[in-house]
């Protein structure tokens, strides 16, 4: 499958963006993770949202630090487009992404691995650059100068993939800034659910609000990290949630639902 010319133009424009001293010598730009080819032959499109890499996802924080999970990667934009496409075939970081989206993914009928009806894509929003320190140790300035570049980078990304749900877990204040760079194509609505017990069906004492709203036509969801995302629920609670999306989804092509669609899904996921 030839690389669409547009999708060469955002990867070569990630190799062209600034790198802050706290990016780490010899990484690549993660512009996603995952098979494009499989994604974009999946009938619902799902895009999962991050803030930047991790040097976990390397596997090798010395040069050459492509080696072990992009090994296909020689220099060259093509080649970097290989590499991405093969991450989750090729000895990936297993632990954040199996922990975190996969389980909601699977309740999607998609996986980043493959074998389900959908594939999905991982995309970071802040930056396709790794660092070190963690993004939330770097200086405010340098964290500054990667988003500059990284969301309109990402925006670009999502117009090419054109995706029909995007999972978001990320801090309210990137959501926000999302809405202001995005002129408003980002909205936020009513929750989606509120999840009130745990994994054991104890009552929480702080219910666990998944919100809803659009970005474009794309069904766009939000959920906090707690270590991965969407951490504070069990794995059996993140399939009932991808499973209640693809219930909005069914209930308006926009995933736009009423209310009490939404407290139907919140009981359901207990």
């Amino acid at each position: 499958m030839p690389y669409p010319s547009t999708m060469k133009c955002i990867v070569k424009k990630a190799l062209g963006t600034t790198k802050t001293k706290s990016v780490i010598p010899g990484m690549i730009p993660i512009v996603w993770f995952g098979d494009y080819e499989a994604y974009s032959s999946s009938p619902t499109k799902i895009i999962t949202v991050g803030l930047n890499p991790s040097d976990r996802e390397f596997g090798n924080p010395t040069p050459p630090c492509t080696s072990l999970r992009f090994p296909a990667y020689t220099g060259c934009v093509c080649s970097l487009i290989k590499a991405l496409n093969g991450y989750f075939h090729i000895n990936p970081y297993n632990d954040w992404f199996k922990s975190g989206f996969e389980p909601i993914l699977n309740g999607l009928n998609a996986s980043y691995y493959g074998g389900k009806t959908n594939t999905a894509l991982h995309t970071d929003i802040c930056s396709p650059w790794a660092t070190n320190p963690t993004w939330s140790k770097l200086p405010r300035a340098e964290r500054g100068t990667l988003m500059k570049e990284g969301f309109p980078l990402w925006m670009k990304l999502i117009q090419k993939l054109a995706p029909d749900i995007i999972l978001f877990s990320i801090p309210q204040r990137h959501i926000d800034r999302l809405k202001t760079e995005s002129n408003g194509l980002l909205t936020q609505n009513q929750p989606l659910c509120i999840i009130d017990t745990d994994s054991k069906g104890n009552i929480r004492k702080r219910p666990i609000v998944i919100g809803e709203g659009a970005y474009g036509s794309a069904l766009a969801v939000f959920g906090k990290t707690w270590n991965v995302p969407f951490g504070a629920l069990s794995r059996i609670q993140k399939s009932k949630l991808g499973g209640c999306i693809l219930s909005t989804m069914g209930q308006a092509g926009t995933g736009s639902g009423n209310q009490a669609d939404c407290n139907t899904l919140s009981s359901s996921i207990k």
